[in-house]
């Protein structure tokens, strides 16, 4: 072999190993690529689930802060009742007493007497203090869904301190 030939084949040799390090270093690259790109992918997933996490919370403290410690209405603000269910109560006369408490009183009465039908659970069969207090005789059915109806004259409404708080 001659020279020129030794040359080119070294060239040649020395060509195939930068093309090999051009290979090494472009197939590096393809894999930092991806991983990159997979990197990214996972980076957004991150962001949309923290996002969604945030926008929920904020969510329940509002709804926490709003509804915060609201003075009781409706059935649980206490309003005067008769006389009546203050003594079957065991209260003084004139007191005040949110409807839930009155309804607790009168469901464990009725189940410290054993008051409601060995048929029927929700149907409730009064003794004499409980008939009086209800204004209801033996042909009335009185359940735990209409017993609402028949308290309701106890309650008593108090419009006069509406009128007053009105002209404030």
């Amino acid at each position: 072999m001659s020279a020129i030939d030794t040359e080119q084949i070294t060239e040649v040799v020395e060509d195939s190993q930068i093309d090999n390090q051009f290979t090494s270093i472009l197939s590096t690259l393809s894999q930092f690529k991806v991983q990159i790109t997979a990197l990214s992918n996972q980076l957004k997933s991150l962001e949309k689930t923290v996002k969604k996490e945030i926008k929920q919370h904020k969510k329940e403290v509002t709804k926490k802060m709003s509804k915060g410690n609201r003075k009781p209405s409706g059935f649980a603000a206490a309003s005067p009742i008769s006389n009546d269910l203050c003594d079957f109560m065991g209260k003084d006369h004139g007191s005040e007493i949110a409807r839930t408490e009155v309804t607790k009183f009168i469901c464990s009465y009725i189940k410290q007497h054993s008051l409601t039908t060995d048929e029927n659970n929700r149907v409730i069969k009064p003794d004499n203090k409980l008939h009086e207090l209800l204004g209801t005789d033996d042909n009335t059915q009185v359940t735990y869904f209409n017993i609402q109806r028949f308290m309701n004259r106890h309650f008593i409404k108090n419009k006069q301190k509406d009128n007053t708080e009105i002209s404030k």
